[in-house]
This record gives C-alpha cells, structure tokens and sequence, in this order.
C-alpha cells in the first residue's frame, strides 16, 4: 500500500484575458414578428393586472420565461432594463419550469418599474417594424449578422446596438408573466419567504391590514416569516405575486417502535482523555448510559420546552451519540480504526420542531461552540425539498459554513410511508449543499428499502455519499437509555461519517475542503464514471470505505496525493506536476481528481443558488501548452461554444464538488509533448453583479494509477522535492502522537 500524500504546490494568479464577442444570435435561435407580438401581449397583460388590484409596490414583479437554461451572459440585457443599472441587478428570483426532468427552462423574476415596461413595449414596436422593414419579419442567425454593413439601422428610434440587443434578447424568451405561487405544502405552519423589494415584511403586513392580535407569526430575517394558516390563506389572496417561496415549518424525528431490545447490561468504558469533541444537534440524550463520562450534555431548549420535555424520549438522540462515542463495540464489522470520540450533545426537542426555531438554536449553539468542527444533524422533514428552491434552514447551515471553518453531516431523512408508490425526493436539510448528506446502504451496499433521492434544485448531487445505517430485516446496533438495540435509519449512517471527518479534521490535521473531498473520491473510486454505476440519485459518489486506512492509503500502483488552495483571481494554476513517465517518454496513468469547496449562496436566487463557481480541469499540457483535461473540459477555453445546460450536466457547472475520472478501460500510455508535465487550474467565476472579492479555498484529491501495476510514488516525491515543494507523507501513528501533544496541558512552575 502507498501513503497518502500532502503536496504543497506553488500556484499562479492569472486574470482573464479573453474579450466577450458582441453579440448575436445563436445558429438555431430567431426573432419573428409574431414573437414580438406575443411578448408585447404579454406585457400589456402584466400591466394590466397590476392596474386592477390594489397598489402595494412602488414597482412591478414579472417573470420571464426563457426558452433554455440560461447563463448570465445570455440573460436578457436591454429589454426591461431600468435607465441606470443593469437587468441582472433587477433579478431578485430564479426557478425552473414545470417541464420533465432534463428539459427545465429558466423562469427568472424581476423587479423593474411601470416605466421600464412601457419603454420595452415602444422598443418592442421599434424593432417589430425594423424585422418587417429590414429582415422580412424575421431575425436569424444568417440574415442578422453583426458584420452585415448592408443592414440599415436608422431610422426606427434606437440606436444599432440597442436594436440589436432587443432582438438578441426576445430570442431567448418564451413570455412573460406575473409570479403565481407554485405549491402549498401540507401543514399547519409555513415558513413564507418574499420577494426583495423596497418594503420591510412589517410594511407588507401593515399595507394588507394584518395584526399581530388576529394572527400568529414570527419574523426570520429579512425576507422570511413564520406564520399559520389562515394568515397564509390572506397573502395568498392578496399578494401572491410577492411570495417567492413556502415550505412546511416543520423538522421531525420519526421515532420507529423496535422490537428485540437487548437487557441493559453493565459495559466498562475507558474515560476520556483527550479524543476530539464531535457537536450533535439531535433529540434528548439521557445520561444514565454507560459512556456519559464521554458526552457534555446540554439540554438546549426554552423555559416553555423544559416543561414540556419533562418526561420526554431520549432514544434517537442517545442512539446517534452512542454511534459516535463507541460504535465499533457494538458493531465490530463495522470498525473503522477511528477509535472514540467525545460528543458534546445540544438536545433541541423530543421528536419535533419548529423549523425557525431549530434554525434559530443551531445559530447559537454553532457560535457559542467553536472548538467544534464537525457537527452531526440526523433531524429532517417528511416534506420533499423543492424543485425551485433551497429550505431555509438548508440555507442557514450553507451560510454557517461559508463563513466558519465547520462541517455539517446530514442525514438523507427517511421514507417513512406504509404504503409507497415511487421514491421521495429527500427532505430538509438534506438540501443543504456545503454539508455532506449520507444516505443509508445494506450491508450488502444496496440501497436499504426507505431510501430517499435527489436531485437538488434539478441538478445538484444530493445525497453526496451512503454508509451502512441497516434496514428493517438487517439492521446495526446502537445503545439506548433501555440498553442494545438493533436500529435502521439515514440517522444511523450520517454518525459513523461523522467520525471520519473528526478523525481527518482533528487528528491527521486536514482542512475541511480537503476531507470532504477525501471522503467523496474515495466513494466514487474508479467505479463512478462508469455506465453501469447505478442509483447516483440515491447513493450519491457511493459508498465509503469503512477503514479510515483504506482513505488514507492507497493501492501500491496509485500515487494519491492532496492539495490545498485559495482561489483568489480568475484562475489559479500550477503547470508543473512532475507525473512520472516510462521507459519510452509516456505518461502510463490514467487519472481522476476531486475538488470540494465552500461558496456562499443567496436563497433568494432560487435556483442560481451558489454565488460562485470553481471549475477544474487536470491533465498532462498539450503541445499548445494547455490542458489535455481527463474531462474535456472546454467551457472556459477562448472560443469554445458550450452552452449553459451542456455545462451544467457535463462539467457540473455551479456545484461546490467536482469529480472528474478517466474511465477504465484499455488504457494505453499517452504522449508527452517536448518533456512537458500536467498541470491543474481552478477557474473562478461569479453568478451576481455584486462581485464577493474574497478568497475561497478549496481541496483537491488527485489520484493517478499506473496502467502496468508499477509503483512509482518515489519518482513522484523526488520530482516534487527537486522542485521545491514539500511533500509529506500522512502516517496515521505519526499524526496521533502530534494530536495528543498538542493537547497536552502545560503547567508552569
């Protein structure tokens, strides 16, 4: 077996050189007459809608439909664009169409003035006139080049470019319409979140004439409120046009009634000296357990919940603790060589709560703890997650993350039905993207029988990866306040991934970014790429090895090292890895990489959630000395033609992990062009005008396999190290005795 290594690789900042092309229309787009005609219907339509009710905005909401998903450089540019600022700064929503999956359109929301509507309908007029006088009623990719000085633009009010910018722009657009609200979910209370615009939740509700003395509510931030149904049923009659988003206020355990509990039996444990501390954020723990020596526990609810959880169940909680501090006693098959943790325990509920208000706990608990890294949640909604939106307490952990060097494992919530027809999208938080969501396999590596799914947001990989958490007939153990049970349930796989990510965070001393990324190469293997890998949308990249050794070490044929950055201008590069070649100038491996990264997110952006963007591309540099990638990756190539939805499915375009492989196969040794080495990029991009300016880090996994079964990890050290790098190895043992020096308390005479 090889080591994993650490190789700390000098990067370059790069800015980006190419020039955006003007504008013109795509090969299959066009813009007829009757186009502009129903666009402009549409409009007057929009218009009139908001003249007949009553005036609670100062300007007007209106979707746009596009006939694509849609990047933001081809998003629409001078129709409906306000005097001063651009579209894009008007955007306050984003989702997809009710299409089958893979088909989605964009319907992106704006907020522009009465005004800016009736100027789009006189340039509307403008270029209706122009296409009948010019074009023969209709603009295509080859009669409306911006290189035919033949066509005559005065005349018509507007100038070449804005004329040409409007007929680009209706190209892309299906219609036009007010918001509706898409769907209601079954409940008793509801997180309601509004559009942005320049009215406070508070002025909304005192526009509409509601008081808090009729109805039920409680504010959450700027844009969200909490409210029950009959306040719902008002806002939806009134204002519907101004509700962005509903969902369930509601996370619950579903407390299974299990049979065969073991008796309680006397169990010695060891006390704890200094193992690193894993956060929980679960139901009640009871401390008459045999390892409470181990657990800080803090019941962390309000004066009214005390009373109310007097006598309150403590299994669930207990049980995912009991999996954290010592689940390998109870499960030998199950020993990952992680040894045992120290748990400190926030018990929020009995079974339920109040979505804000768990959000509103797990805000403080997460800032009065910062000695904690790694933080467990296995609480979720029976509700599936929306289509067109992240969950706001989703969306809270995606904040948390982005702005703190912590890590949150999620479980993928549970099918709970007793009669089922098709498999449920998973529920809130599994939504979340910066955490790692786990779903639960069978021992065998099936997919156990209550399995939830993703996608998110239509694209997005959820769940990231499965472990084993049992089934009804094959379940593992975990330790109750009654004694040994035998358990099932994604809330029982998410603790033992826990645990892994202490032990890499904690112990061997990597960034999050690198073992998150740790944990999803090695789900995803060699296998993932292959056509024959199935279920992704239920297991994620697959499933993690049980042996903290089997990640931290490698086949004696595969180099497997990690790196570790900031992403700080356009692109940053290294063309310098030195990947060893054969006896004839070849490189003899094939490759995959990973790269995982915490971005900051806006809710309110719907489904254009992630602000930022990071893509990757690896391989050997080419005679033009750029990247062969292992992907084909051209998106970001000067004159490449990759459109949005080829990016997204292909390149992952927007999502926060990356995983690229060469797939398996006859493998041949490829050329190397005049001695040259590989080299690795992270191309940055954001999503929103207002650009963030900050650095964001990220952690790569690169793995190389030698395609004739020789070791060549020491050509690979000794290539790094005459560079200059330094390349350590990760000895486990080694990494144990820094952690406990480290915590070695020292006393001064």
């Amino acid at each position: 077996m090889n080591p994993l290594l650490q190789v700390k690789l000098r990067f370059s900042k790069e800015s980006n050189t190419q020039r955006p092309n003007g504008r013109n229309l795509r090969s299959a787009a066009e813009t007829s007459v009757e186009a502009i005609d129903s666009l402009s219907e549409d409009l007057r339509a929009v218009l009139r809608y908001y003249r007949s009710t009553p005036k609670i905005l100062k300007d007007i909401l209106v979707d746009v439909h596009y006939n694509d998903i849609i990047a933001k450089s081809n998003r629409i540019q001078e129709v409906l664009k306000p005097s001063r600022k651009s579209t894009n700064d008007c955007i306050v929503g984003a989702r997809f169409s009710n299409a089958p999956e893979g088909e989605e359109n964009h319907i992106i929301t704006y907020y522009v003035s009465q005004d800016t509507i009736e100027r789009t309908l006189v340039e509307l007029d403008c270029a209706r006139r122009f296409l009948v006088q010019r074009l023969n009623g209709k603009a295509t990719a080859t009669n409306f080049k911006e290189s035919d000085k033949t066509i005559v633009y005065d005349g018509f009010g507007l100038s070449k470019k804005k004329m040409r910018g409007i007929i680009i722009d209706c190209s892309v657009i299906e219609s036009f319409s007010v918001p509706q609200i898409s769907s209601i979910p079954s409940s008793d209370t509801f997180l309601v979140t509004f559009y942005k615009t320049e009215l406070q939740l508070a002025n909304i509700l005192e526009k509409l004439g509601v008081d808090d003395a009729r109805f039920f509510y409680s504010f959450y931030g700027d844009d969200t409120i909490s409210l029950t149904r009959d306040l719902l049923d008002i806002l939806e009659e009134k204002i519907p046009y101004l509700i962005s988003m509903i969902s369930s206020d509601f996370s619950k355990v579903t407390l299974d009634e299990i049979d065969g509990v073991q008796e309680k039996e006397e169990i010695e444990i060891p006390k704890p000296q200094n193992e690193p501390i894993i956060g929980v954020i679960d139901t009640l723990f009871d401390e008459s357990v045999y390892f409470n020596s181990w657990v800080e526990n803090i019941d962390y609810l309000e004066d009214f919940e005390q009373l109310l959880y007097k006598d309150a169940k403590r299994e669930h909680g207990t049980e995912v603790t009991s999996i954290l501090v010592d689940g390998p006693r109870m499960n030998p098959w199950l020993d990952d060589g992680c040894g045992r943790f120290r748990v400190r325990h926030f018990g929020v509920c009995e079974d339920k709560i109040s979505t804000a208000r768990l959000v509103r706990k797990i805000r403080e608990i997460v800032d009065r703890n910062p000695d904690i890294h790694v933080w467990n949640i296995s609480l979720g909604t029976e509700d599936e997650v929306s289509k067109n939106f992240i969950s706001y307490d989703a969306a809270v952990l995606d904040d948390l993350q982005a702005k703190k060097n912590i890590l949150f494992v999620i479980s993928g919530t549970n099918d709970d039905r007793e009669e089922r027809s098709g498999i449920l999208r998973i529920g809130s938080p599994a939504d979340s993207l910066n955490s790692i969501v786990v779903n639960s396999v069978r021992r065998d590596g099936r997919p156990v029988s209550y399995s939830r799914k993703g996608n998110v947001l239509s694209f997005f990989n959820k769940p990231d990866i499965s472990y084993y958490g049992g089934d009804y007939d094959d379940r593992i153990i975990a330790y109750s306040p009654k004694g040994a049970e035998p358990v099932y349930g994604t809330s029982f796989a998410a603790p033992w991934i826990s645990r892994k990510l202490c032990y890499l965070i904690d112990i061997v001393g990597l960034p999050r970014e690198v073992a998150k990324a740790l944990l999803i190469d090695s789900a995803a293997g060699w296998d993932y790429k292959q056509s024959n890998f199935k279920n992704k949308d239920i297991m994620g990249y697959g499933i993690v090895p049980i042996s903290i050794s089997d990640i931290l070490q490698t086949e004696s044929d595969e180099i497997r090292f990690v790196v570790y950055g900031s992403s700080e201008s356009y692109r940053t590069a290294n063309y310098a890895i030195p990947v060893p070649k054969d006896d004839d100038g070849k490189f003899p491996f094939i490759a995959r990489a990973s790269l995982c990264y915490f971005p900051e997110c806006t809710r309110s952006q719907g489904v254009d959630y992630t602000n930022r963007e990071l893509s990757l591309k690896f391989g050997r540099i080419n005679a033009k000395g750029s990247i062969d990638d292992i992907n084909d990756n051209v998106q970001d190539d000067e004159g490449a033609h990759v459109d949005e939805r080829q990016s997204r499915r292909e390149f992952r375009k927007w999502e926060n992990t990356k995983f690229i492989s060469k797939l398996l196969g006859k493998n041949r040794a490829i050329k190397s062009y005049d001695d040259r080495a590989w080299g690795i990029t992270i191309t940055s991009k954001e999503r929103l005008s207002t650009r963030t300016g900050t650095r964001l880090n990220f952690g790569a996994v690169i793995t190389l396999r030698e395609i004739n079964g020789i070791n060549r990890i020491q050509e690979f050290v000794r290539a790094c190290t005459f560079r200059g790098w330094i390349v350590n190895e990760v000895n486990v043992q080694n990494q144990i005795e820094v952690y406990n020096v480290s915590q070695e308390e020292i006393r001064f005479d």
